[in-house]
């Protein structure tokens, strides 16, 4: 089995980190923590992992971060952890999550971590504000403790798992500093030994089992070079304390780690639950703030995998395969940890070229921004680019010899990936034609429309906009000028549904339509169709029933309006100037950004920030919401071009799988 790695469709509202995760029978349940703002909460919330909805479920009875969390007798438990100071509380939630002090530990402990084996809850690692704690405690009341073994290197922040009657501790932060030790506890005779190492020092990481295997994601770490570290080689002064996108693997017979694939956001003091046999990364902080980031693992058949699983090369592992054990200290390994790498389907691809040279960025972009490589739409170019995060071009469509004779490929408005990452569905609005682009290949291998001419029949479409493949194959795109929604089933060249009226135009959703610009998936199975006549944003399903509409507020010309997560909603403003929008169902501002020109699309990347293309200046950018700042930029401000570093009217964008939209949207994707 292969392990698959994607964001989730949606994010948390805000950031969150240092607070405990819980599986339960209706969803993920979060306590505590430390906001956005670095206090500590007291809220407990409940988070369904499929839709993104977060609803309040409770409150402890004192804000709390950095405790851990552990279920006994099917009801759970936060052990630990403070706000100025650590503390002993143990805090019990009752059936309506409410929390009541149930006991107290031996004594004060924060940065701990916990696991359940059984019906024992077992408590590992930690500190009390002045010594660390070796005990390995356990308890099965929340009242009563026993220590049952002792750690030989005693860490705060461990990342903790366990199986049968064994759990092992990976790394941590010890009195000598970041340590890369892997120390297993045989809980039948209480004997701690060390078995291994990870390839850095490291602390923060979460640790969770999926399989046979045993997952560490994430983390603080130094590279090598760093400060000397306990249990490990010998390092060199110098190196600063970095935020790890890494996912290794530990085989517990083999006492062996792995490379296994990356987090589209670099964290550490994450907390991961395992619910229905994926995994669920939440929060974290990424070096400088927390995130709302949300992951998803899972074990898939490696013919399903996004990435395939194949040995990587180049940016994931820098020549180390994925199969392959990594020692201790490997310099290459642990380079790769912070180095932003991705794990997508794209990385081990033969035909994508190889990232080398300078990068084409704006002065003061940051390439950690991006989880990977995007997919962009130049429009005025006649192509689609992927670029990397540093700025340097990967791969082309259409190179020369990739079109058949007498085939045009002009005006691309978007691109997306397919749900399983092998195509590319590219909408020529201006030419009236959708292309679905093999990427292996680089050839045109479905279209609908006849290239040049506008129509409203069979094969002919007027203005097309925003075209999407669902998982299955079907097509659906907005077709502006027909005022109408299409669902395509290739290799047809008959539309297999219309939503609206061809031709009849005008605000009654689902009935007719005013110029939709987009019809983008939610967490709810619904779409969101974007009028530009009238201004309106529109929840509807694709059996034709409306569920809302709204005015995206102080917005001239709406464009592919898109979900954030549950009634937090995204739209760009194709004005001068123009802007990007977030607001609620009822039209209520929540945040915005100007000063762009035409912007036709913003999508949300999984660590909070906006990507957006800022048409007509010529240029991909990412806007950070925290700081209104343009973090990140691909292309020189109103000016075209087609050398490296330059756009002319860039209309689309995407990232590559696994973190591309359809692929995150594909298991809640309304289906005909």
């Amino acid at each position: 089995m292969a392990l698959q790695i994607t964001p989730a469709a949606y994010q948390l509202p805000s950031g969150i980190a240092r607070e405990v995760v819980f599986a339960q029978s209706g969803g993920l349940l979060i306590a505590g923590g430390l906001t956005q703002r670095s206090a500590a909460t007291d809220a407990i919330t409940l988070l369904n992992p499929e839709t993104g909805k977060l609803t309040p479920a409770g409150r402890l009875a004192a804000p709390t971060h950095d405790a851990a969390g552990a279920m006994l007798a099917g009801r759970p438990y936060v052990f630990g952890g403070g706000a100025q100071a650590s503390v002993g509380r143990v805090q019990a939630l009752n059936r309506h999550r409410t929390a009541t002090v149930a006991g107290q530990l031996p004594g004060p402990r924060s940065d701990t971590s916990a696991v359940t084996l059984g019906a024992t809850a077992y408590l590992i690692g930690g500190y009390d504000g002045l010594s660390y704690d070796a005990n390995v405690l356990a308890t099965t009341d929340g009242r009563r403790f026993r220590t049952v073994a002792t750690l030989p290197v005693p860490v705060r922040y461990p990342a903790v798992a366990g199986a049968g009657n064994r759990i092992w501790v990976f790394g941590g932060q010890s009195r000598a500093g970041l340590t890369n030790v892997i120390q297993q506890v045989e809980l039948t005779t209480g004997r701690v030994t060390i078995v291994g190492h990870l390839p850095a020092p490291t602390t923060g990481a979460v640790a969770f089992g999926l399989g046979s295997r045993i997952y560490i994601a994430g983390g603080q770490i130094w590279l090598p070079g760093g400060p000397p570290t306990h249990g490990g080689p010998p390092a060199t002064p110098g190196r600063q304390l970095a935020t790890s996108n890494a996912v290794l693997a530990f085989d517990p017979a083999q006492h062996t780690v792995t490379l296994a694939g990356s987090l589209p956001v670099p964290v550490a003091n994450a907390a991961a639950a395992v619910l229905a046999g994926t995994a669920f990364l939440v929060g974290g902080n990424n070096g400088q703030r927390q995130v709302p980031t949300v992951t998803r693992l899972r074990l898939v058949a490696p013919s399903a995998a996004l990435p395939p699983a194949s040995p990587g090369t180049g940016t994931v592992a820098a020549g180390l395969t994925q199969a392959a054990p990594v020692p201790a200290g490997s310099v290459q390994l642990a380079t790769a940890l912070t180095a932003g790498v991705s794990s997508s389907i794209l990385a081990s691809a033969p035909w994508l070229g190889p990232a080398h040279g300078r990068g084409h960025l704006a002065p003061h972009s940051d390439p950690s921004v991006l989880p990977g490589d995007i997919l962009i739409a130049d429009n005025w170019n006649n192509r689609l680019l992927i670029v990397d995060p540093q700025g340097r071009i990967r791969w082309k469509f259409p190179r020369h010899g990739d079109l058949a004779p007498g085939q045009t490929f002009l005006l691309p408005d978007d691109a997306f990936f397919s749900p399983n990452g092998r195509y590319i569905i590219a909408t020529e609005e201006e030419d009236s034609v959708i292309s679905v682009i093999d990427i292996a290949r680089h050839k045109i291998v479905y279209r609908y429309g006849t290239p040049g001419v506008p129509g409203n029949w069979a094969n002919h479409l007027a203005n097309p906009d925003d075209a999407m493949l669902m998982p299955g194959g079907t097509i659906i795109a907005a077709d502006i000028e027909n005022c109408r929604v299409l669902l395509l089933r290739p290799p047809s060249h008959r539309p297999r549904r219309v939503i609206g009226r061809t031709s009849v135009c005008g605000h009654n959703p689902a009935r007719e339509f005013a110029s939709p610009n987009g019809a983008f998936p939610t967490t709810s199975g619904r779409y969101l169709v974007t009028e530009i006549n009238g201004d309106w944003a529109n929840s509807i399903s694709l059996s034709g029933h409306a569920y809302w509409s709204t005015h995206p507020p102080g917005v001239s010309y709406p464009s592919d309006t898109n979900e954030i997560y549950p009634n937090r909603y995204l739209t760009a403003d194709y004005s001068s100037p123009g802007q990007v929008v977030e607001f609620d169902a009822r039209g209520r501002l929540l945040w915005r950004f100007g000063g762009l020109n035409h912007p036709s699309l913003a999508l949300p990347l999984p660590n909070g920030d906006i990507l957006v293309n800022d048409d007509y200046n010529d240029r991909v950018i990412v806007i950070d919401p925290i700081t209104n700042r343009i973090v990140w930029q691909y292309g020189h401000t109103g000016v075209s071009g087609t050398s490296p570093g330059y756009l002319n009217d860039p209309d689309g964008v995407d990232l590559v799988p696994p973190d591309s939209m359809l692929i995150t949207h594909a298991a809640t994707m309304g289906r005909p």
